[in-house]
């Protein structure tokens, strides 16, 4: 289970959401990088019931997902997925992905 966020090729910075220019370097060419889990900083309830929680990614961006399952504390590590069937476990699902300028070679 991971979600996809895009890697500038000059700089190797990590970003999400998808890009046309690398906002670092200049750099417009991207290459996909699975990502496995973000650390949970906070989460907001919506009217609704809907959790949606913003994590941070290792050497990454922040990334805002819906939060799925139980237990959900700060600090807590967090599997991401960009799979909207996964519903084993406590999750995070990023909906989001582009083709913005990727290379797949």
């Amino acid at each position: 289970m991971s979600a996809m966020v895009q890697e500038c090729r000059s700089c190797s910075t990590l970003l999400f959401p998808a890009r046309l220019f690398c906002p670092f370097c200049g750099g417009d060419s991207f290459s996909l990088v699975a990502v496995g889990h973000g650390t949970l900083e906070e989460t907001t309830t919506l009217s609704d019931g809907i959790v949606l929680a913003t994590l941070s990614i290792d050497g990454g961006p922040r990334v805002i997902a819906r939060l799925t399952g139980p237990g959900a504390e700060e600090g807590q590590i967090v599997p991401l997925t960009n799979d909207p069937n996964t519903t084993s476990g406590l999750h995070a699902y990023i909906p989001v992905h582009s083709t913005l300028n990727e290379d797949h070679s």
